[in-house]
């Protein structure tokens, strides 16, 4: 007997196709379970790999370096949820950092607070009762220290406003640094002398702050300078300082202060541009120290980075010993001052350029002399070109950096007092500082660790967004195009024919 409508064809198909819908759903929910599984590892353990050529989203290993000696416990808080974080690519680039400084040290860990819903949970962290703290504001803290920054402060930007670099490493390990060190000396920058203000002098300024001092204005005709005071910052100013005169009686010049805090073991550090006329009271001062301004233009047509011959390439000072004291441009003997705060440059064997662009020479009046001693520290080549009011008058070999020590002895051990003047203003251009091919923020580092800091993050440097491609070679990039061009689809071709003879053959 026939069964009206029996096919055994069509079963077979609603038999193998209820099967395959099955298998697909299976599939599709193993994906997506495994999917859901692997981004919460991803999450915990921070399995992220930073392709870019200047390991812009991870830790250097002179960042590993310097955490490997922070051992006090550091919290790290976000000021808005995770989900915020997330979605905010500039955050997510600081929050990528932060998770894998977590990761790698158990000493640091990092938290999220919510300022919309629980404002006051970061009352704390205001330094005044106006202070503003943004969602996008991240605070480092190790016990009753902390520091507090703006997502901003961890980019760097041209005049024109322009992100160019994440400085997130540097900032962050300056912060831990500063947080968890015993004291936080004072830098004082005087600010009432007509002084520049310019991007470039800010850039100087943070590099001072990734030292680890606090930054400070002061007025010194009405302000005396702290005790703990390490460093005093004159950036060249427009208008004289005031010495002692009829207007100072009963009270100290500011000249007076200055030279009181040299002599408690401060340290000064003075920036003056060609255009700035005679300051007479100033320009006395750093005569007693053996520096003199020289108020002409250098140009250099034979080292120079820019067509205007302004942009100078320096020559740093050449440690000389018994068998190399005739060498060609040779400047100074072994143990120069000036050649030594460079070692860390020069023993590298090809050190970085440092640039200073706009500058005047710096004269030595005398070698050494009670108890004080001169020293350049960069020097223009010997082909660099002197102009006074734009007519040429000779050509030579300049100092562009010249450094002062006053030495004393306390109980047989040496203490000093360092006065480092540079002719232009220009030195921690944001043009030069932080880039590995320049050397301008190392010799302000080397600065610092003259004037007693033990710790600078001099190998940080900023992570330059100039090229943000896939640091792989052509041959790689052939082999990835052919892997996701050819290979992968014809796994699933091979796969799909198996799938068709089986059914086929059933």
């Amino acid at each position: 007997m026939k069964m009206n409508g029996f096919n055994p064809a069509t079963t077979r198909k609603l038999k193998y196709g209820a099967l395959a819908i099955v298998l697909t759903a299976i599939v599709i929910a193993a994906v997506i379970i495994f999917n859901a599984i692997f981004s919460s590892l991803v999450y915990k353990y921070n399995w992220y790999v930073d392709m870019t050529k200047e390991g812009v989203y991870g830790l250097s290993d002179a960042g590993r370096a310097m955490l490997d000696d922070i051992t006090e416990p550091i919290n790290i808080i976000f000021c808005e949820p995770y989900d915020d974080l997330e979605s905010d690519p500039a955050m997510k680039m600081i929050f990528s950092l932060v998770k894998e400084m977590a990761a790698s040290y158990d000493n640091i860990t990092y938290e999220y607070i919510d300022i919309i819903k629980n404002p006051t949970a970061v009352t704390k962290y205001k330094t005044t009762t106006v202070s503003n703290i943004k969602t996008t504001n991240v605070i480092v803290e190790s016990g009753t220290e902390f520091r507090n920054f703006s997502a901003q402060a961890f980019f760097v930007s041209n005049e024109s406003g322009k992100t160019w670099a994440f400085n997130g490493e540097l900032k962050f390990i300056s912060a831990m640094i500063q947080v968890t060190q015993a004291e936080t000396p004072i830098c004082y920058i005087t600010n009432t002398h007509g002084e520049s203000l310019t991007a470039d002098f800010s850039s100087l300024l943070s590099l001072v702050d990734s030292a680890g001092f606090e930054l400070r204005t002061i007025d010194l005709t009405k302000e005396d300078i702290d005790p703990d005071a390490r460093l005093l910052i004159i950036n060249n100013p427009r208008y004289d300082f005031e010495g002692i005169s009829e207007d100072t009686k009963g009270r100290k010049s500011e000249i007076e202060k200055i030279d009181d805090f040299l002599d408690g073991f401060g340290n000064l550090m003075v920036f003056k541009d060609p255009d700035t006329g005679e300051l007479p009271e100033l320009e006395e001062f750093l005569s007693e120290w053996g520096i003199q301004f020289d108020n002409s233009l250098l140009k250099d047509p034979s080292s120079s980075l820019d067509v205007e011959h302004y942009s100078l390439v320096g020559d740093y000072p050449i440690a000389l010993n018994s068998s190399s004291t005739t060498a060609e441009n040779a400047v100074y003997d072994p143990d120069a001052l000036g050649a030594s705060l460079v070692s860390s440059m020069t023993n590298t064997g090809t050190p970085p350029k440092t640039v200073v662009k706009y500058a005047s020479p710096i004269n030595r009046l005398w070698d050494s002399k009670d108890g004080r001693m001169t020293s350049t520290v960069l020097y223009t080549s010997s082909n660099a070109e002197k102009y006074v009011d734009g007519t040429k008058v000779e050509t030579g070999k300049y100092p562009l950096i010249v450094l002062s020590r006053e030495s004393r002895y306390i109980d047989n051990t040496p203490h000093y007092s360092y006065v480092f003047v540079c002719g232009s203003q220009y030195l921690a251009s944001t043009d030069y500082v932080g880039r590995g091919a320049y050397g301008n923020s190392d010799i302000v580092y080397a600065m610092m660790r003259t004037m007693g800091k033990t710790q600078v993050p001099v190998d940080l440097d900023f992570k330059v967004f100039d090229d943000e491609s896939l640091d792989i070679t052509t041959q790689e990039a052939t082999n990835w195009t052919i892997f996701l061009t050819a290979v992968v689809p014809a796994c699933f071709l091979v796969a799909g024919v198996v799938v068709w003879l089986r059914r086929k053959h059933a």
